[in-house]
C-alpha cells in the first residue's frame, strides 16, 4: 500500500527534521556534531534514513543493500580514526528518531483516518532496518578500523601487564557464537523480541545471552556492551 501524501509531506519537512536531530545531538552534546569532520557523514546518514522511509512510504525501494554497506562501513571506520566511540551511532539512532516524531505525527495526518496507523508502522518499520541496517555495516567498518590500530600498539603496557585493549578483544573473543549473533543485533538497535524472532529463540534466552555478554564485557548496559565489543573506549 503506498502513501505518497504522507510521503511528500515527510520529504519536504526533511530539512526541519535534520535540524531538529543536529540540535538534539547537541544538547546531548555528541562529537557526531560537535566535531566538525564528524557532522557532514553524520547529516547525511540520518538523511538517507530519512529518504529511506519516504520511498516506502511512496512504494519505492530504498537504496541499494551494496551502497548502503559500503558508505556505512567507510563511516565506522572514520569514527573509529577519530576516536568516536560506537556507541555515539546507536545513540544517535535514538536521537534521530525522536527528533522525527512531530513530523511523522504531522505526516500520517494527511492520510486518511483508517490509513494512519498502518502509514506510522510502515514509517516505524523502515526506520528500523534502514538505521539497522546503517548501524550493523558501522559496527563492523568500526571493528576492523579498530582491530588494525591495536595490531600497531603494544599488548603490554610499561609495567608489563595487559592493556584495557588487549583485555576487551580477549573478552570479545570468548563470546560465544550465538552471544555475538545477539550482540551484533542489539548494535542493529533491535529489541529483546525482535531478535528472539529473527534467532528462534524465547526472550527469556536472549536475556541469558545478554547477562553472559555483560559479565564478559564486564558491561553494565546494552550500549556499553556494543562499544566495548566494536569500538573504544
Amino acid at each position: 500500500m503506498r502513501y505518497p501524501t504522507a510521503a511528500q509531506f515527510l520529504r519536504t519537512a526533511t530539512p526541519n527534521v535534520i535540524r531538529s536531530y543536529e540540535t538534539a545531538l547537541r544538547t546531548v552534546r555528541s562529537p557526531l556534531v560537535t566535531r566538525k569532520d564528524a557532522w557532514p557523514k553524520c547529516r547525511d546518514q540520518a538523511q538517507a534514513i530519512v529518504e529511506d522511509c519516504v520511498a516506502t512510504l511512496n512504494g519505492d525501494q530504498p537504496l541499494e543493500p551494496a551502497k548502503v554497506w559500503q558508505y556505512s562501513h567507510l563511516v565506522g571506520a572514520d569514527r573509529a580514526n577519530q576516536g568516536i566511540a560506537v556507541a555515539e551511532s546507536v545513540r544517535a539512532v535514538e536521537v534521530l528518531w525522536k527528533a522525527m516524531q512531530p513530523t511523522i505525527r504531522s505526516a500520517v495526518q494527511h492520510e486518511a483516518p483508517s490509513r494512519r496507523t498502518s502509514a506510522l508502522l510502515l514509517i516505524s518499520a523502515a526506520f528500523r532496518s534502514s538505521s539497522g541496517s546503517r548501524l550493523y555495516a558501522g559496527a563492523v567498518g568500526y571493528g576492523g578500523a579498530s582491530a588494525r590500530a591495536s595490531e600497531t600498539l603494544p599488548i603490554e603496557d610499561a609495567a608489563g601487564g595487559t592493556s584495557e585493549t588487549a583485555s576487551a578483544h580477549a573478552a570479545c573473543v570468548a563470546l560465544s557464537r550465538r552471544e555475538k549473533e545477539v550482540l551484533e543485533r542489539v548494535a542493529k538497535a533491535m529489541t529483546n523480541s525482535q531478535i528472539a524472532r529473527q534467532l528462534g529463540i524465547t526472550t527469556a534466552t536472549v536475556k541469558r545471552h545478554l547477562n553472559n555478554i555483560y559479565g564478559k564485557l564486564d558491561a553494565v548496559s546494552r550500549i556499553d556492551a556494543v562499544n566495548k565489543a566494536f569500538g573504544r573506549y
